[in-house]
């Protein structure tokens, strides 16, 4: 079991029109990206990612800049769905088919069918990029910008849940990891998603989804605790003990994420914090703590698997701007890619 295709593009030690020419060949499938008005700055950028058989997950920081995408560009490359979430940043401008603004925590659903014309902030996103031909049953003529703050929280959470999954994934889990997620999407941007997704925060799947999500972004919080998840989820003390009994307890389920929010930074070569700073970011007592739970888990020192993600990476990865270019064409040309919707 090999791991999945890389895609690694840093930009922060190039000169500038090196970092410019990088930054700009690894997105033009998508825009061309432009000085904002009234400045001289060079756009740049730096992406780490991985390929997913017909999809790319991708953890994407750039600065500020206008993005564009017109006729030409529509007709030269596919129209892919590209779902972006903003962790920090945002942007404000026409996307499709609407003029909209997007700020910290909210998804933007980018058509690549239609025209693009943005300012952005300087940003870190994240982004997920799936080929149109997978949401056949989807009616994308008529997607907004911008979901209702419920399903937007939905979909940050699956986005944030496969990015952090994605160094660990392997060719073996391709195919059902692009099936869950092509049928989460297929239920979410629904017309009536209300018959296929329930609205209701205590249903299993939404409660899952919210409850790691808010787990994830709050685990250094000295008060994170089944109290504090109650009030925060608005749900009863008691639903949340039941629903993660099978799970071995609301606090177990919260040691773990924090072991897997661990792996997932160790597995990012994009991560510079040492392993100090990286266990009180992630809420460990102690070093000595998070050195102890971390081997248990895992079988391994957290040194010695940052190491092999490393050289995985450096094994693994693709530079080329080239190799996106040939994945865009590619899976928008895949029989694969009809047959698995």
């Amino acid at each position: 079991m090999s791991i999945l295709p890389r895609l690694y593009y840093v930009t922060s030690g190039l000169q500038e029109p090196n970092a410019f020419q990088t930054w700009s060949a690894v997105i033009s499938p998508l825009f061309e990206p432009r000085p904002c008005a009234g400045t001289k700055k060079t756009p740049t950028g730096s992406a780490y990612g991985v390929i997913i058989g017909d999809m790319i997950i991708a953890k994407v920081a750039f600065s500020a800049q206008d993005f564009v995408r017109d006729e030409l560009r529509i007709l030269g490359t596919p129209d892919h769905l590209l779902l972006h979430l903003y962790v920090s940043g945002g942007f404000n401008g026409l996307v499709t088919r609407q003029q909209t603004a997007i700020g910290p925590g909210k998804v933007a659903l980018i058509d690549l069918a239609c025209a693009v014309d943005t300012r952005a902030f300087a940003s870190r996103t994240v982004s997920l990029i799936v080929p149109r031909r997978l949401l056949r049953d989807v009616p994308l003529d008529e997607l907004k910008p911008r979901l209702d703050t419920f399903r937007n929280d939905l979909l940050a959470a699956h986005m944030l849940s496969l990015l952090e999954r994605s160094g660990q994934l392997t060719e073996n889990d391709i195919a059902t990891t692009v099936a869950d997620t092509v049928s989460f999407l297929k239920r979410l941007l629904a017309p009536t998603p209300r018959n296929a997704l329930p609205h209701r925060r205590d249903a299993d799947e939404n409660l899952l989804a919210l409850t790691e999500a808010a787990i994830r972004d709050n685990l250094a919080l000295p008060e994170l605790s089944p109290d504090w998840l109650a009030t925060q989820l608005d749900v009863s003390r008691a639903s949340l003990y039941r629903f993660f009994a099978s799970r071995g307890g609301i606090m177990r389920y919260v040691q773990e994420r924090r072991l897997l929010a661990v792996q997932a930074a160790l597995s990012d070569p994009l991560e510079t914090r040492r392993l100090s700073r990286l266990s009180s970011d992630l809420g460990f007592k102690s070093e000595a703590h998070f050195s102890r739970s971390f081997s248990a888990r895992f079988g391994v020192t957290a040194s010695k698997y940052r190491k092999m993600q490393l050289d995985a990476s450096a094994a693994t990865q693709l530079t080329s701007p080239e190799i996106v270019q040939q994945w865009w064409m590619s899976v928008a040309q895949s029989p694969a890619a009809a047959n698995a919707a």
